[in-house]
């Protein structure tokens, strides 16, 4: 979903820390937090600013992927928003490409 998140101090102030019971998920429900439950206005910037490897906790195994979309799952409950099963779904299918290959 993101490579970079990039929000003010003032953010981290109104809106709190990562939620670090959710091991793997925590920037998620950070960003859901944010993006979401309280409507801060955000920008994208159409241009590659980073480049990362494949790989981390949430991709390290199947087993991971599924525990990460369970989390995921959580941040959507712990920030009372309406759930979506989409999310759910799209999410371990983007990730697939990791595990046969580069598309």
């Amino acid at each position: 979903m993101d490579s970079a998140f990039f929000v003010r101090r003032s953010v981290y102030e109104r809106m709190g820390a990562f939620n670090l019971d959710l091991k793997i998920a925590a920037d998620y429900e950070f960003m859901l937090r944010v993006l979401e439950r309280d409507q801060t206005k955000a920008a994208y910037v159409p241009r590659v600013l980073v480049k990362m490897r494949t790989g981390g906790a949430s991709n390290a195994s199947i087993k991971n992927i599924l525990q990460a979309n369970l989390q995921c799952w959580k941040a959507w409950r712990i920030n009372g928003l309406g759930w979506s099963p989409w999310p759910i779904i799209a999410k371990p299918l983007s990730k697939l490409k990791q595990f046969f290959g580069k598309s």
